[in-house]
């Protein structure tokens, strides 16, 4: 019976890749989040604080809102299939399987 040593060091390396991706991500839509929240709350107070006309900060707000959720459709994708991953409840990959978080 042959006796297994552990995972390939192909397949360690491939997983730190994977992980330090995964973590990459993570960090960068989480900070985009951020700023979107940041300049989502901007321009509100800009608007009823300087009392601007709701013509104009009312669909700067909509517009702002729309283009954060876009980015993170966009940028929360894992890195080794493309598919989006999961934002609630997942634990894996729809798409390959991959663990989120371990």
């Amino acid at each position: 019976m042959p006796q297994h040593a552990g995972p390939e060091p192909e397949a360690d390396e491939d997983r730190r890749a994977y992980r330090s991706a995964l973590v990459a991500r993570h960090e960068r839509v989480t900070k985009a989040g951020r700023a979107f929240a940041l300049v989502l709350c901007g321009l509100v107070a800009a608007g009823v604080l300087l009392r601007l006309p709701e013509a104009w900060w009312v669909p700067a707000v909509g517009f702002v809102a729309i283009a954060g959720l876009v980015f993170r459709l966009a940028n929360w994708k894992c890195p080794a299939c493309g598919e989006r991953l999961p934002t609630r409840g997942g634990r894996v990959c729809h798409g390959c399987g991959a663990p989120i978080d371990e």
